[in-house]
């Protein structure tokens, strides 16, 4: 490779055919070559008197912030676009992991080039850890044909590879529904609305558009004391329901004999998720003897509450 001073402008950035790389924060880097300066060149080669970027597209995105031109790159003498590709892939590999996002665009150029999937599942999954199946390669194709503001969510809620499994269930239309529900929620409970909603569909033969315009749900969409987490809370919630609706009136009931119980704040007794063996466990805290025996007498009162007895022998095993 030739190191050469060239000027910004005549890098091609519109040309990304190499690009993985779409969602990333310049902060650090920034801060770094405006200290020491720009140490690693990107990468270029030549492609009918253009030149296209092959690596740095970071690097590039700081000089561009910092106003840095001319600036030092290395062109590469390759004329085959694969092998290419194959050196920035390398190169990013030495001294980074690749996130979901970045690894669904590799997966989709790769595919691009090698039109043997078995091939491409033996030499390159487990280079990107994932599992060498051929439903994993799909599933991550899908995943890098998201629409870009559903990308922009994956990365900045790092949503897990589990939800995004569940998002590309449902088609274009679906997402856009979808985006106010998952914007505001934890992991956890994203996936948890997602895969609600997918059996709920199943089971009922109905469209998401159908599930959301529900009587119960869309007063809860359209109000406007509710803030967009409040909303998806409730929404969560009822979605829950209507997929577990013996479970839910199974939490209530729990709920409203632990609140009759009157326990004390430091104590907490607490349910399996699915009420599944009838066993609950119970937990509090304490500083000294005198409040180890105060504890024990608020679970003497528990043990004779006649509406959680009730619960208990209704309970499976209870």
């Amino acid at each position: 490779m030739n190191l050469r001073q060239i000027s910004l402008d005549v890098i091609d950035l519109k040309d990304e055919r190499f690009r993985f790389s779409y969602h990333f924060d310049l902060d650090r880097l920034l801060l770094s070559v405006k200290e020491i300066g720009l140490v690693n060149p990107p990468v270029i080669v030549n492609r009918e008197s253009r030149f296209i970027l092959v690596t740095g597209w970071k690097r590039l995105f700081t000089c561009l912030e910092l106003s840095l031109t001319p600036l030092p790159v290395f062109i590469l003498e390759q004329d085959d676009d694969f092998q290419a590709f194959l050196f920035s892939l390398y190169e990013n590999l030495t001294h980074r992991d690749f996130d979901l996002l970045e690894k669904a665009e590799i997966l989709r150029l790769l595919k691009g080039f090698i039109k043997d999937e078995k091939q491409l599942v033996k030499d390159y999954l487990p280079l990107l850890g994932i599992p060498a199946t051929l439903p994993y390669l799909d599933l991550y194709v899908k995943i890098s044909q998201l629409e870009s503001r559903w990308k922009k969510v994956i990365y900045e809620k790092k949503m897990s590879l589990a939800s995004v499994e569940l998002l590309t269930e449902f088609d274009v239309l679906e997402r856009e529904l979808l985006l106010p529900l998952i914007l505001p929620l934890s992991q956890n409970k994203q996936k948890q609305i997602l895969n609600d909603l997918i059996q709920i569909s199943r089971k009922e033969e109905i469209s998401l558009k159908k599930i959301l315009a529900a009587q119960k749900i869309q007063p809860v969409l359209q109000s406007e004391r509710l803030t967009p987490l409040q909303k998806a809370e409730k929404i969560r919630i009822l979605l829950r329901k209507e997929r577990y609706p013996s479970l839910s009136a199974w939490k209530e009931s729990f709920d409203a004999s632990l609140k009759r119980a009157c326990l004390s704040k430091e104590v907490t007794v607490e349910s399996s998720s699915f009420f599944e063996n009838g066993e609950f466990s119970v937990s509090f805290s304490l500083r000294d003897k005198e409040e180890f025996s105060k504890r024990l007498a608020k679970l003497e009162k528990l043990i004779s509450d006649e509406a959680l007895i009730s619960l208990f022998k209704r309970l499976p095993d209870g």
